[in-house]
């Protein structure tokens, strides 16, 4: 049974198409295949069919007129948004959680693309494209903790084989790799009245060794990379003289935000990080939770190590930010710590739509460390 669309969603349909001048079309996205799905004013139904990857950018190239795509939010929607907008057409990319209101109880694609469909005639919010300077951003960024996670599964690996043997080296810290070589050193000694075993032991820490060497000079690579960038870059300077906000940390803000504009306010940027909390409550009794666990990891990370080591000089040094004085007296230290991360986040959006640096002046709630 075909669904049919209501009183309202067929006006909706009308007014783009006679008013902004644009045809409504919902593409349920996959690695091979999408899922198209558009009204046919001509027909007076609703057109549901599947494309091959190929074919569906012929759809798109061979298009008579714009057309405002609707698309579900995945891994490849900013290429695609990008991709519509070098043809003259628009896109809006909807959260899947908010696409979900629309789907019926089955799953298929034609259902997904049918409720994407619907979802862009209700007044759901889109989430904004990002441009491709800044998703090569957020993608070194990704590549960089990648190669961190590598290097400390490799130092594990390592400490584990030294203690099989006998030899402690500590727990992973910044100096693991010389207690590591030095531990090397000593179990390759204790082996040479057994050549075998001392050859076996030989490829085990010339392969450590490399692995080693060859993250640590790929990420040191990316760390001078990012830190090149963002001493050439107004914005990042900028968001650099906000307390707790390093380089790179700047860089991961400017690659995150791109165009402020993009983003209704600083809380909706702070939402978008994964920094402000959960709200939940029923009956007039409303309930803050933490913060959510979605959002982008990388910069979350970043601004949580910037938040702590503010935190940490607050409370050793002393702080004039009365907010901050206040909650200490009250809060938990991760409760004021994921606090200062909203603040941060919330002050770059501002540094960055104002293209300032920071004026403490202006700001109650962080203050510079004497």
């Amino acid at each position: 049974m075909k669904p049919k669309l209501s009183d309202y969603e067929l006006a909706t349909i009308a007014y783009h198409r006679d008013t902004l001048g644009v045809n409504l079309v919902a593409v349920d996205v996959a690695s091979r295949v999408m899922q198209v799905c558009y009204y046919d004013s001509d027909k007076k139904l609703l057109k549901n069919f599947q494309l091959t990857r190929s074919k569906f950018f012929e759809f798109v190239d061979k298009a008579t007129g714009p057309m405002l795509f609707g698309i579900e939010a995945s891994g490849s929607c900013n290429y695609l948004s990008r991709y519509f907008e070098s043809k003259g057409h628009q896109c809006r990319i909807i959260p899947a959680s908010k696409v979900k209101a629309f789907l019926k109880l089955d799953k298929n694609d034609k259902i997904d693309a049918t409720g994407i469909f619907k979802a862009m005639l209700s007044s759901v919010e889109s989430i904004p494209a990002k441009s491709l300077e800044n998703q090569l951003l957020m993608n070194l960024f990704t590549i960089r903790d990648q190669l961190l996670k590598q290097h400390t599964q490799c130092l594990n690996a390592a400490h584990g084989i030294l203690y099989e043997h006998g030899i402690v080296t500590g727990s992973a810290c910044v100096a693991s790799s010389g207690k590591i070589i030095q531990g090397f050193t000593d179990a390759q000694e204790s082996f040479e009245h057994a050549p075998m075993a001392s050859s076996h032991f030989s490829v085990i820490k010339t392969a450590v060794f490399n692995s080693l060497d060859n993250l640590k000079e790929q990420i040191e690579t990316i760390n001078k990379y990012l830190l090149k960038y963002g001493s050439s870059n107004n914005t990042c300077l900028n968001l650099a003289t906000i307390p707790g906000v390093g380089i790179q940390t700047a860089v991961a803000l400017n690659a995150a935000m791109g165009d402020p504009e993009r983003f209704h306010g600083a809380r909706e940027f702070a939402a978008y990080v994964g920094v402000t909390p959960i709200i939940t409550g029923s009956g007039g009794k409303i309930t803050v939770m933490g913060i959510r666990k979605s959002g982008i990891r990388s910069l979350k990370k970043s601004l949580y190590m910037g938040a702590m080591v503010y935190l940490s000089n607050a409370m050793k040094n002393g702080t004039e930010s009365s907010w901050v004085k206040d909650r200490l007296k009250t809060k938990r230290k991760k409760v004021i710590i994921c606090a200062i991360m909203n603040r941060l986040a919330r002050i770059a959006y501002a540094v960055a739509k104002n293209g300032e640096t920071f004026d403490e002046t202006r700001c109650n709630l962080i203050k510079k460390l004497r």
